[in-house]
């Protein structure tokens, strides 16, 4: 396949149309129920990237579903219908919204053991003494490790912000980056935040699948994802010699929680030499999400461009830590106080 060289910033704007809808001509279905739901069934046949990755038979979805469907049912009836025939997309960027309900598969975070509790970090080894701002919990460790806890990337930070963290752990051991319990949000807060963490210009990490017909496994051009500080547009600052950056050792916390932008998070920083990630395996999330609109006016979210790491491996189910770095909190973790996942990343940065 033909690969388009595209600065990773410019695969932001592929993104950005999270809340764009696109219509289908709504001649072709009547604005009731049995119309409504075929133009959902065709709308996820022709755009959803990932039937064959997961070894859907999306036709065979249609027969069980459609016998369900018939004209005078309720609103409620149909968005019912409607959402758990997108459940077995097994996809949590696949979301149906009508006024009352909004449709969500939230199997690949609730399956799974938490691996994070913001309480025990706080008063067990910050004793409630911290900072936050914009998204941040920092401070430092006793043993002079800087943490950080990044709620969300939807949680905007500015590159001041980030200076004054990272200036304050400039002479710690190393930096725990922990974005458990993170859903994801912005794309260009994640180039923004990893790219403190190296001195290259460019980074290669991944790739994106650009779906370019109806079929199935119509794929075509690739971009290519590279982790680039961002341009003066995209920062506050007035020269990227004023970017505080940290090279040293840097650890990332991962759970089942993370997803979506987070979960690209991890595929960006896996590819940096200075750092390991600890924990779980991440939620994953790895399709770009477009948006359509159904003639009753309800909107279908879905994953239609695929983001892959550099070995061109789907990051739709998750990222594996580093190999060695699983770890899970003890089930008494609230008893004992101790984050398992926290310990296991210190004790390895004092080894360092």
């Amino acid at each position: 396949m033909k690969a388009k060289h595209l600065y990773y910033i410019l695969a932001l704007i592929c993104a950005m149309p999270l809340q764009s809808c696109y219509i289908y001509n709504d001649e072709d279905f009547a604005n009731d129920a049995e119309g409504n739901f075929e133009m959902l069934w065709k709308i996820c046949d022709e755009n959803y990237c990932y039937f064959d990755y997961k070894n859907i038979d999306w036709d065979s979805i249609h027969t069980v579903y459609k016998p369900r469907i018939y004209n005078g049912m309720s609103n409620d009836e149909l968005f019912k219908v409607c959402a758990d025939m997108l459940a077995e997309l097994k996809d949590g960027h696949v979301n149906l919204y009508y006024p009352y309900d909004g449709s969500r598969y939230w199997k690949w975070n609730e399956d799974y053991p938490e691996n994070y509790d913001e309480r025990i970090i706080l008063e067990n080894y910050f004793n409630f003494d911290y900072h936050r701002k914009g998204g941040f919990i920092y401070q430092t460790l006793p043993e002079n490790i800087g943490y950080m806890h990044y709620d969300s990337f939807t949680s905007e930070f500015s590159d001041y912000l980030l200076n004054h963290i990272l200036y304050e752990f400039k002479d710690c051991k190393g930096i725990i980056i922990d974005v458990r319990s993170n859903g994801g949000g912005l794309i260009s807060n994640v180039n923004k935040l990893a790219c403190r963490f190296t001195d290259q210009e460019k980074v290669l990490k991944g790739y994106e699948l650009i779906k370019t017909g109806p079929g199935h496994n119509e794929f075509g051009d690739t971009v290519v994802n590279y982790l680039t500080a961002p341009s003066s547009s995209f920062s506050e600052l007035n020269d990227k010699s004023e970017m505080v950056k940290y090279t040293g050792n840097v650890v990332v916390l991962s759970n089942r929680g993370v997803y979506s932008a987070a979960n690209d998070f991890i595929r960006t920083m896996k590819v940096l030499d200075n750092v390991t990630v600890i924990g779980d395996r991440s939620g994953g999330g790895g399709g770009i999400p477009v948006s359509y609109e159904l003639p009753n006016g309800w909107s279908v979210r879905l994953s239609k461009t695929p983001m892959v790491d550099v070995n061109m491996v789907h990051t739709e189910f998750g990222i594996d830590p580093t190999e060695g770095f699983k770890v899970d909190m003890a089930e008494d973790a609230h008893i004992t106080g101790r984050d398992a996942i926290l310990d296991r990343a210190i004790e390895y940065l004092l080894s360092k």
